[in-house]
């Protein structure tokens, strides 16, 4: 089996950042992988403590031996989390080929990499698998369904994996947004797992909400690439603590028990299946009248779009 490099990014989360990295160390795969560190600077002074602190870990995971390397990489300035994300992950994807990424406040089931690893190696040369989850939500799958993984039309952000092939190309800028205005099928797929997904979009065009797993997510549905996710959350994401930049206390469904993690998950291709759609799309879109009227917004929007188009 090929061991992926592992990509982290950290900020001014010292405790989370310690939490993550020794839970990764736990996987037995830890110590045949590398691992790429990216600390982003101090957006102000209230933030400088808190990066140095995350930056003196730093030092000790560089000295843990722990991983086959450590490298690490540290911002003087404040990049963002979304330009720190595109930016680390193409440098050691175009070298690598493939990347298994995790944030600073994910902690892992010691199977969390064996899985990973085993999906990237079994899905590598299919077209119609984009990339990988190790996150899990909360959602029940139907009691006919007995396939360790299914297949989704939405990303994961939080720990995840993918090919260069999929990297590539990848419309940063949404210079072709508008395409989405005019293709019916595109938005439906685009919102098949949460009603969120258009709008969110749509904010990341019309301003830089500094986002890059919205762009990545859709970057892979217009290209009808689907995420592999597992039966069972590999990950604990334990930032939903209102700690993090991006993420609140109340955000739903982000710890998760890792006792029912799969030790050894059959990596078997699943067809795509509707029940498990809808659940999804659900859960993300915080309920059903959530989603009706996020939908009535949608179509507004889209509405407007396209008579500017005209």
């Amino acid at each position: 089996m090929n061991y992926a490099p592992i990509v982290m990014f950290v900020y001014d989360r010292a405790d989370h950042f310690r939490a993550t990295f020794e839970a990764l160390s736990n996987c037995p795969e830890a110590i045949k992988s590398d691992l790429f560190i990216f600390s982003d600077g101090p957006k102000n002074e209230r933030a400088e403590k808190g990066v140095a602190e995350v930056r003196a870990f730093c030092r000790e995971a560089e000295k843990s031996g722990n991983f086959a390397s450590v490298t690490v990489t540290e911002s003087e300035k404040n990049k963002g989390l979304a330009a720190s994300v595109i930016a680390g992950v193409t440098e050691v994807i175009e070298g690598r080929g493939q990347v298994i990424v995790v944030e600073d406040d994910c902690v892992a089931s010691p199977y969390f990499l064996k899985y990973m690893n085993a999906c990237l190696d079994r899905f590598d040369t299919d077209t119609e698998i984009g990339a990988i989850a190790g996150f899990s939500p909360p959602i029940d799958l139907p009691k006919s369904y007995s396939q360790d993984i299914y297949l989704a039309y939405r990303s994961c952000s939080c720990a995840w994996a993918t090919w260069k092939r999929s990297w590539e190309n990848i419309d940063w800028k949404l210079d072709t947004i508008n395409e989405l205005y005019r293709d019916r099928a595109l938005l439906k797929r685009l919102n098949s797992n949460g009603s969120d997904r258009f709008l969110r979009l749509y904010r990341q065009s019309k301003s830089d909400r500094g986002s890059w797993s919205i762009r990545f997510g859709y970057h892979l549905v217009k290209n009808e690439l689907l995420t592999v996710y597992p039966r069972y959350s590999y990950i604990d994401n334990i930032g939903g603590d209102g700690s993090g930049v991006h993420s609140k206390a109340t955000d739903p469904g982000l710890r998760t028990d890792l006792s029912r993690a799969i030790t050894d998950p059959i990596i078997e291709r699943p067809e795509l299946d509707p029940e498990i759609q809808k659940r999804m799309k659900i859960f993300y879109s915080g309920g059903i009248i959530s989603d009706v009227k996020r939908a009535a917004v949608t179509r507004a929007v889209i509405i407007k779009e396209r008579t500017k188009l005209k």
